[in-house]
């Protein structure tokens, strides 16, 4: 509960924070400054003890009024902010959804998905919709990290395209959007998304500003050593990196790298992977094993408080097929709308009709709907826990004991741990090969 809180340190020290960055972006003495955590692999904010005064002795600093490590109350705030009339259990409050793709073939080729990310934002900035937008681009001076930007040209905007696989926080861009006029757009993950939502709520002055919340569907972000790890095991070091990319030439995308000696390198991702080690290399990556601890008991997929949530559409009606790229959109408020109808009309982007229960399960939903299982088996370890407002899950024993699957998240900060990680792989693997065979001999059975 955020009762149990006065500023935002205690919060590092539960294990709740993710990196977010919107704490120090509200601090009004600046007295908290985002850093990479070296032994955890990403972002955490440290607090200028002489600096900060508790916000004039108030029960709880704002840095914990807006923090979304803590608390989420998704009725309220999907209700002010969106007022979508349909509701689902993973898609949250939405008005329509729809698949779509950017007419500029050059975008949409060179990005994640459609390229509707950037043809968006930069439609509005060239109609004067927007001043400029919150955008993550990799960090020019450590290429392994990715880093927040008030982006207020084309350029910029293009130069920031494609999913970023780490940790990031957009403290400093906010910083700079406050002291600005203007009108902005933001793009962040779900948890940036929560945090700046509660931060309009307790500052309506934000909420004139920002017009446009462009939210990425998330299952979860990874710390720094993910990427690390991934290069070694295709015999890159880090060290060597000038650029990498992780998404892109067409979908669903490989995985570039350009090292300082000018060589390339192009790595198939997971999905399209037909090595059984390099696979499972790829999921102990980026999906199970280097994760932020926080995002075990994050619920929300979809970027539920966004006006616009982008994702791939990973169904039967692309897989195997779409080759350029296709972007899958929940629309969740009316200024969302709009946009879409705006950038339909002027020819940036083509839409086709979409199925809202075909849109919820195009993504993998079972991690996200196992997470208040997890949630209640840290609550039985006493462990702090999250408060959702709002959302309701059933709990389920098998829930909470594939907490086990995501255990070396807590281990693999300690290097020495990574040895064996190839054994947690095929174990894993093999498990995770026989439930499935058992359920599906189970449902013949049927």
């Amino acid at each position: 509960m955020i009762s149990n809180y006065q500023t935002i340190e205690r919060v590092v020290k539960n294990n709740l924070c993710m990196g977010c960055g919107v704490c120090s972006g509200i601090c009004p003495k600046d007295a908290i400054q985002m850093g990479m955590d070296d032994h955890k692999g990403y972002f955490i904010p440290s607090i200028n003890n002489s600096s900060c005064d508790n916000c004039g002795k108030m029960k709880n600093g704002k840095c914990v009024i807006v923090c979304p490590g803590i608390e989420v109350d998704f009725e309220k705030l999907g209700k002010h902010w969106l007022g979508g009339s349909n509701s689902t259990d993973i898609l949250g409050y939405f008005i329509d959804t729809i698949y779509t793709h950017a007419t500029d073939e050059t975008v949409r080729y060179n990005s994640s998905s459609g390229g509707l990310v950037t043809a968006l934002l930069c439609f509005a900035l060239e109609k004067k919709l927007i001043d400029g937008a919150v955008v993550i681009q990799s960090d020019p001076s450590n290429p392994l990290l990715p880093k927040g930007i008030l982006a207020t040209t084309v350029d910029e905007i293009i130069e920031a395209s494609g999913s970023k696989y780490c940790s990031t926080h957009i403290g400093e861009p906010l910083s700079d959007l406050l002291k600005q006029d203007g009108k902005y757009a933001i793009v962040g993950l779900p948890c940036h998304i929560h945090g700046i939502r509660k931060w309009e709520q307790f500052n309506p002055k934000l909420a004139e500003k920002i017009i446009y919340h462009f939210g990425l569907y998330c299952a979860n972000n990874n710390t720094k050593f993910g990427t690390e790890y991934f290069l070694s095991k295709n015999n890159i070091s880090s060290d060597h990196v000038k650029k990498i990319t992780y998404r892109g030439n067409g979908w669903p995308g490989k995985l570039m790298v350009s090292l300082k000696n000018g060589e390339q390198k192009e790595i198939k991702r997971g999905t399209t992977e037909k090595s059984l080690i390099r696979k499972l290399n790829f999921s102990s990556s980026f999906h199970y094993d280097f994760q932020i601890p926080r995002c075990l008991t994050c619920v929300d997929l979809t970027a539920e408080l966004a006006d616009i949530s982008f994702a791939d559409p990973w169904n039967k009606r692309f897989l195997g097929k779409e080759k350029i790229g296709k972007s899958m959109l929940v629309i969740r408020s009316q200024i969302g709308l709009e946009l879409i109808k705006l950038a339909k009309e002027n020819g940036i982007i083509e839409v086709e009709n979409a199925n809202s229960e075909e849109v919820r399960n195009s993504q993998n939903i079972t991690f996200k709907k196992s997470a208040p299982s997890r949630v209640w088996l840290h609550q039985l370890f006493g462990l702090p826990v999250p408060t959702y407002k709002g959302k309701t899950y059933p709990i389920f024993w098998s829930d909470a004991l594939s907490y086990f699957k995501y255990i070396m998240t807590w281990l693999v900060p300690f290097r020495f741990t990574r040895i064996f990680l190839p054994i947690v792989q095929i174990v894993r693997w093999f498990c995770s090969s026989f439930i499935h065979i058992m359920k599906k001999y189970r449902n013949k059975l049927r």
